[in-house]
């Protein structure tokens, strides 16, 4: 038995570049936790602002209206009388009475359009109110007020996310979470060794989209449970449905490319292990 060796036995550089090493694995461990920070705000804020961009979110939003509005039926049901109404008017514009949302429609718009072609400018005119307004576009009053924990008001507070607003905040994030990208992947290529540095930058992807694939994912299958026939119900679903897809589906594009990342670093570590390994046998035989 040989009793350890004491402190004073281990030589001063081997104590120095010891602590040293220690610290500096800290240090670098904890960019690795910021850039898996940084990756999953970014894919939440960039993923928000696709939503909301303007084309995507009023396509969705106008795959909603229809439910909303009920706007075949309505056009069915009101659109001879409109035409009829606005053939017979002086005025130059007007609002669609009965409708939900304060469309206004010229009436040469009304008479010359066929019913393809004015059910298209409603609902062009309805997404770009809801998209400007949000979903108080619909309280004429002033006097609507859902209650937030009932399933509608649920669900309205996620298709109000659908917004021009949204999309401004949502621009920002994105690009400060991606400059946090930027410098904390650099400092842990910059720090790293070997295809180590391209194994930390994948799993820290990974780990940060991860979270958004089981959120984002839970939040959809919650979301498409809700619904008991009521059309404005499913109306709101829809378009939370359409707008939750998105993060889901970048998540797990990212999750995708960090694992590809993961085992690419370690087949080619391994590669040049064996190749590294089989030079000097190479070189012997040549000489």
């Amino acid at each position: 038995m040989h009793s350890a060796p004491e402190s004073s036995d281990v030589s001063v550089r081997d104590r120095v570049y010891g602590e040293a090493t220690r610290s500096y694995e800290g240090r670098r461990s904890f960019v690795v936790v910021l850039l898996t920070i940084c990756v999953f705000v970014f894919i939440i804020s960039l993923s928000c602002r696709q939503a909301t961009a303007p084309g995507p979110a009023r396509n969705v939003l106008e795959s909603g209206i229809v439910t909303l509005t009920d706007l075949d039926q309505f056009l069915a049901d009101d659109g001879p009388a409109l035409r009829e109404s606005a053939a017979q008017s002086e005025v130059e514009q007007f609002v669609i009475p009965d409708y939900p949302l304060d469309i206004v429609l010229t009436r040469t718009e009304v008479v010359d359009s066929t019913d393809v072609e004015l059910r298209q400018l409603i609902l062009e005119r309805s997404s770009g109110l809801l998209y400007a307004r949000g979903i108080e576009a619909f309280d004429r009053t002033g006097d609507q007020n859902l209650r937030r924990f009932s399933i509608q008001g649920v669900l309205e507070l996620g298709v109000s996310q659908v917004s021009e607003t949204t999309h401004n905040r949502a621009s920002i994030f994105a690009g400060v979470s991606l400059l946090g990208c930027a410098l904390c992947g650099a400092i842990v290529v910059a720090t790293g060794t070997g295809w180590g540095r391209m194994r930390s930058l994948g799993m820290a992807a990974a780990a940060g989209a991860i979270p958004v694939v089981i959120m984002f994912f839970l939040l959809r299958l919650i979301v498409g449970a809700i619904g008991n026939g009521d059309p404005f119900v499913s109306g709101y679903r829809d378009i939370t449905k359409a707008a939750l897809g998105v993060p889901l589906q970048n998540a797990l594009i990212i999750v995708v490319m960090g694992a590809a990342i993961v085992a690419a670093s370690v087949v080619l570590s391994r590669l040049e292990r064996i190749v590294s390994r089989s030079a000097p046998l190479v070189a012997e035989d040549d000489y």
